[in-house]
């Protein structure tokens, strides 16, 4: 987006849109007035900023924000919110307003607040800034065809959004603690065996409770569903390129029981591991090659 006046580009979905796709309802690129103050009561959708430049505040209920260059505010807007610019440096931001029929859920499941702030690193540009310039890119064209194609931005950006609010997915390049590799790799060398998390916390030189939350902030899982995620892969690799019992198959994967290999098994693949090898497995010949 070359463009840094003033802009606003207003949007009316179709019903294709609104009961099917994420969908776009305004957005641009705003300069804030030193004097600049707003209070909303309600609106039905949701809010994506980020600040380009300058600083400000923006209150949600009773919880005031601080904004400044690099930082991203996602909110809810059906709860009453308020925007208001430094007068000395009033900020300079990109918007979009959005909606969708499965975005409550969506929202609930990846965020845990109806509003929240991720700030900006110095130096560095997040891909959901460059993500909602293209989105931004779209809306100004103002041509027929485009709703899937916004539709798919706003989940990128959404995306996005939700991998940065883990700190574990900050890329998979980035280095973890080494300490935390190893008891990482104990449970990796030892998921189909005992895979006891004290020990794998002994392993790293730390607490077990603090490995539990230092694990699931590097990895994205505990380690319990890790492990869990190892047999569960494990057995399905069995079955699809060997003849093993099932009944066996418990035991080789790490289960301390049948029925506890099943109950993991039919609520990862919402089927029985009988029907996932009669779905997925090919014949003799392809298993072996």
């Amino acid at each position: 987006m070359q463009s840094r006046q003033h802009t606003e580009h207003v949007q009316s979905p179709s019903k294709f849109a609104r009961a099917n796709l994420y969908y776009t309802l305004i957005g641009g690129f705003m300069q804030a007035a030193p004097t600049f103050y707003f209070e909303r009561e309600h609106y039905p959708a949701f809010e994506a900023i980020y600040v380009t430049s300058g600083k400000g505040s923006f209150r949600y209920q009773e919880e005031w924000f601080t904004l400044e260059a690099g930082d991203t505010l996602l909110y809810d807007m059906r709860q009453p919110h308020v925007y208001k610019a430094d007068p000395d440096e009033p900020y300079e931001m990109m918007f979009v307003v959005f909606s969708g029929q499965e975005l409550d859920r969506l929202w609930h499941a990846w965020f845990e607040k109806p509003c929240f702030v991720l700030r900006g690193t110095t130096g560095m540009e997040e891909d959901y800034k460059h993500t909602l310039e293209d989105i931004l890119d779209l809306m100004a064209l103002h041509e027929p065809g485009l709703e899937p194609y916004l539709s798919m931005k706003l989940y990128q950006m959404l995306t996005e959004v939700f991998l940065k609010s883990r700190s574990h997915a900050l890329g998979p390049h980035v280095l973890k603690p080494a300490t935390l590799e190893h008891g990482r790799q104990y449970l990796e060398q030892h998921f189909s065996a005992e895979a006891d998390i004290h020990k794998a916390a002994k392993v790293a030189g730390l607490s077990y409770y603090h490995f539990i939350r230092q694990f699931k902030r590097y990895y994205g899982n505990s380690p319990k569903e890790y492990v869990l995620g190892l047999r569960i892969d494990q057995a399905k690799h069995l079955l699809l390129h060997t003849d093993m019992p099932v009944t066996e198959m418990v035991e080789a994967v790490g289960f301390g029981s049948y029925n506890a290999f099943l109950s993991a098994f039919l609520s990862r693949e919402e089927c029985s591991p009988s029907v996932f090898r009669k779905t997925w497995q090919r014949n003799q010949q392809d298993r072996y090659t």
